[in-house]
């Protein structure tokens, strides 16, 4: 006994620890299936319980419905890209054409204008000429019907000749003739002239209006480059139907997720326990419902408790026989794992207060995690919860090296 306390440290004031996993639906619903009770196996994945799937499955479809239009609006709206670039285009290029049929327009107006005015100016030139012979054929008329006169006096007399009287006649009708025909011109002449300026009037209306017309074009160049903006709304609201479309298949897989998450399954293998749930009740997200118990090496160990005084000679790593004592047929082998950071006075609701004036000297104990070595030493009937004893081999080589604590 001697040479066993000397080598060893023991104690009884140790436990089996375990993780346990509460289990809860990420939904809410009404429970229409229970696949698990207490104290049942499960494996990773297996089925629990089974909430109402008829709300979430319509949630499903309209979100369906909300991706397939946001779909189809994102087609439109990127062949609406197309045709209103193209549009946006052939107008710039059309007003553009027709603005360039404006200026030609105009020039050629201006043209026609020059040309009907210097028509104009000759006719006008044409009338003062024919205007100007005017008074010297009257006078000559004048004279020819003075002297015409004149002889008809004379010749009744018989102081000239019927011939000379003849000749004067003669010569009175030719120049009246003559003045009549000059008075014609003149007319004609003058006709010609109120006719050119109102083919220059026409002219100068025909400038005026094309000038109008190249301002009208102008103008509907300016809208043309300014609607050249159109495609880049058109872009823009492309892009946001694209991302109403990224939305709505984010809420089509979260509908989805919602779907799938009504039937609860087992998030690891082990043992259903504390189950609180029956059918037709209805279940609150996030809210646990039972609990599994895993019973694997690794997610149980035995958390050993030993004084200040034997933390002296207990080392990480150290080998340590284990006796649980709902099991009283065999131990197991393990090692020190950790050493937890305080004591258990340090984290319980109300720690010690040290410092009052009615002190009493407590012996403390430290927290000592200790895994089992291997599952060729363990078996599922070590449970959470079991009271154990466990004895630390300081003697024995460390297991991890170093041996700080």
């Amino acid at each position: 006994m001697w040479l066993h306390s000397h080598w060893q440290v023991t104690t009884d004031n140790a436990y089996v620890v375990g993780n346990i996993t509460p289990v809860s639906a990420e939904v809410g619903g009404t429970v229409v299936a229970l696949y698990a009770d207490d104290n049942m196996v499960v494996a990773a994945g297996d089925p629990l319980a089974q909430l109402d799937p008829i709300p979430y499955q319509l949630q499903v479809d309209q979100a369906q419905a909300d991706l397939r239009q946001a779909r189809a609006e994102a087609a439109a709206a990127a062949v609406n890209v197309r045709l209103v670039r193209d549009d946006r285009k052939n107008l710039l290029a059309g007003a553009v054409a027709r603005r360039g049929e404006a200026d030609e327009a105009v020039r050629a107006a201006a043209v026609e204008v020059e040309a009907r005015q210097r028509v104009h100016q000759k006719e006008e030139e044409a009338l003062a000429a024919v205007k100007a012979r005017v008074p010297g054929l009257e006078a000559l008329a004048k004279n020819a019907a003075d002297y015409r006169e004149r002889f008809d006096r004379l010749a009744a007399t018989g102081s000239v000749s019927v011939q000379d009287r003849d000749n004067r006649e003669a010569a009175d009708r030719d120049a009246a003739a003559k003045l009549a025909a000059l008075r014609s011109d003149v007319a004609a002449a003058d006709r010609q002239v109120l006719a050119s300026d109102r083919q220059v009037q026409e002219a100068r209306a025909r400038l005026e209006q094309a000038r109008r017309a190249t301002a009208a074009a102008a103008a509907a160049v300016g809208q043309a480059e300014a609607a050249q903006l159109q495609p880049e709304i058109a872009t823009s609201t492309s892009r946001a139907a694209a991302d109403r479309v990224a939305l709505a298949e984010a809420k089509f897989r979260q509908a989805q997720l919602s779907l799938s998450n009504c039937l609860v399954r087992a998030p690891q293998a082990g043992i259903v326990s504390r189950r609180t749930i029956q059918l037709g009740q209805t279940l609150t997200p996030r809210t646990p419902f039972l609990s599994v118990v895993p019973l694997d090496p690794d997610n149980v160990w035995v958390v050993a408790n030993f004084t200040e005084d034997q933390m002296a000679r207990v080392r990480v790593g150290q080998p340590v026989r284990v006796a649980v004592d709902a099991i009283p047929d065999r131990s197991f082998d393990g090692w020190v794992e950790s050493v937890s950071g305080g004591t258990g006075t340090v984290f319980s609701v109300f720690p010690a207060d040290n410092a009052t004036g009615n002190f009493t000297r407590v012996v403390q104990r430290l927290p000592v995690r200790v895994r089992f070595s291997g599952p060729e030493n363990y078996e599922p009937r070590v449970r959470p919860g079991l009271s154990a004893r466990v004895w630390v081999d300081e003697g024995a080589a460390v297991r991890k090296g170093g041996g700080a604590w």
